[in-house]
């Protein structure tokens, strides 16, 4: 292998700059993948823009960003090398990178709360790596990931499909958050891929779901991949349309991916007795929680992250088609295009865009 790779590096508010850079070596407990596929998730357009939204989402502050990072965490591709002592069967072996580390120590990894662990090492995120020169992630031809971290991927999942399974196993524990179960009534706010994912993985718990688009080509794939119904917020009442669905007593779990005052303000007006409202992209600015929303022991709460087996309860999903993926894919570019495709997602309103995937 040569000595040099390529990575696509945030060096600053929207400066993305590919650079040749050495190509690490895999310590002890840690191997080297190949890249093959790198999705381009919401999360990484906002790093673009200067924000940190792992240490917004799980520490509840804004952390600054390193000086030179490498933007993504939805990565799939092939062990390179594997570190002292490590297997070397496993080269050549197709994986899906949990991109994550957890310390085991802290208090939220000891009461079974992992993906809140303040010590997380998160690939493609700015988190862990303050004293590498270089924060590792999937723009790149070569990423160093974890043994532990690196899940072998079936034959039958594509490495395009497996940049959604981080997306995925983020769904999996979201729905899981908002109880919902078989016969209930779920419904999804905005369907992204997120979304888009959160609505199929409640399907398949035996929910009867609702979902919201306001994108004429996003709300396009949700038609297509949900079974349920898929309404235009512009155009139909949605709480009342959800109220009515389910006889006046409303669903039993809301859960928002747009952030939209007004898509959780409908949301709210919906939810039943006892039922959840989680927020996957936070609650809004000026969202009305008094009595009148959290009477009849209604409840709220965000998602952060996922379980680390919550991956291999995504791949299980997607290799049984239970999700389904056909057609998301929109765009893929080089590593050398890394800026165009953040800025092709940036536009996503314009340019049509719905999930963009990096080959390096």
């Amino acid at each position: 292998m040569a000595e040099t790779m390529r990575a696509a590096i945030l060096t600053g508010r929207r400066r993305i700059q590919v650079e040749d850079v050495p190509r690490p070596s895999p310590a002890a407990g840690w191997v080297l993948m190949k890249v093959e596929a790198c999705g381009i998730c919401g999360s990484d357009l906002r790093y673009y823009e200067g924000e940190n939204p792992w240490s917004l989402h799980t520490l509840g502050y804004h952390k600054p960003l390193p000086e030179r990072m490498v933007l993504g965490h939805e990565l799939a591709g092939v062990i390179a090398e594997v570190g002292p002592g490590g297997d070397p069967s496993r080269v050549g072996e197709r994986i899906v990178a949990l991109c994550f580390l957890v310390c085991g120590k802290c208090p939220s990894c000891l009461r079974g709360a992992p993906q809140l662990c303040p010590n997380t090492q998160h690939l493609g995120h700015g988190a862990g790596f303050d004293d590498w020169d270089l924060n590792p992630g999937g723009y790149a031809d070569y990423c160093l990931l974890w043994e532990a971290g690196a899940v072998p991927l079936p034959e039958t999942i594509s490495f395009d499909d497996a940049t959604f399974l981080d997306g995925l196993a983020v769904a999996v524990h979201a729905v899981k958050r908002s109880r919902v179960g078989e016969g209930d009534h779920c419904l999804v706010l905005g369907c992204g891929p997120i979304g888009l994912l959160c609505a199929q993985v409640a399907a398949a718990r035996g929910a009867r779901v609702i979902a919201t688009e306001t994108s004429p080509s996003a709300r396009g794939h949700a038609e297509r991949l949900i079974p349920g119904r898929v309404l235009d917020p512009a155009c139909a009442d949605v709480a009342a349309v959800a109220l009515e669905a389910t006889s006046n007593f409303g669903v039993q779990a809301v859960i928002d991916t747009t952030g939209k005052l007004s898509a959780q303000e409908a949301g709210i007006a919906c939810l039943a007795p006892a039922g959840g409202m989680v927020f996957l992209a936070g609650p809004a600015e000026g969202l009305p929680l008094g009595l009148k929303q959290i009477a009849g022991e209604r409840w709220y709460s965000t998602s952060a992250n996922f379980d680390p087996p919550e991956i291999n309860e995504a791949i299980d999903l997607l290799a049984a088609a239970r999700v389904r993926l056909d057609g998301l894919v929109t765009h893929r570019f080089p590593l050398e295009q890394a800026a165009e495709a953040l800025d092709v997602m940036a536009r996503k309103a314009e340019t049509g865009a719905y999930k963009i995937i990096i080959r390096p």
